[in-house]
């Protein structure tokens, strides 16, 4: 079976050095593929790949949006 993929498009409050290490963390939570400072209405996006919808849920639910300074996530899953 494939692996569920998704984009999460985060908003953080923070200043540039603690955005520094939110990267940091993303980039060493497994699952993520990458996590990128970005300009636009949200700061930050992080491509991630899990086994399942579940563990995508647990993954997003449970690491990322628990990272602190991060305000707000939407979760786009790819489906193409």
């Amino acid at each position: 079976m494939e692996k569920v993929e998704a984009h999460v498009f985060l908003k953080v409050k923070t200043s540039e050095e603690a955005a520094e290490k939110i990267l940091k963390t993303l980039r060493s939570i497994e699952g993520v593929v990458r996590a990128n400072m970005v300009t636009g209405i949200y700061d930050m996006i992080v491509n991630v790949k899990s086994e399942n919808l579940k563990t995508l849920g647990e993954l997003i639910a449970c690491k990322i949006s628990n990272i602190e300074n991060v305000i707000s996530s939407i979760t786009c899953i790819v489906v193409k």
